[in-house]
């Protein structure tokens, strides 16, 4: 299986590249897809740091969420490691 179609995710909607959406941030309205490149967490489903939406570049940042390691996290998750 390749990252086109990686099956679907807690909300029930396709993942993988290969699936259009819209970025998961409430009004915004920018295509994306479901891929790794959109994932909150750099990967598919609930992760470490992430919450298993997808966000357009404006709304995902690279964050450091260990010394000399960085994930794309969106805004909540990020503030959620400064609270940490």
């Amino acid at each position: 299986m390749g990252w086109a179609n990686c099956g679907v995710d807690s909300r029930g909607r396709q993942i993988g590249y290969s699936h259009p959406a819209v970025c998961d941030h409430p009004g915004c309205t920018v295509e994306i897809d479901r891929g790794l490149s959109y994932a909150c967490g750099d990967m598919h489903g609930d992760t470490e740091y992430g919450c298993d939406l997808y966000f357009c570049e404006e709304h995902l940042f690279y964050t450091e969420v260990a010394e000399g390691r960085g994930e794309p996290l969106c805004a909540e998750c990020a503030k959620g490691l400064e609270d940490a």
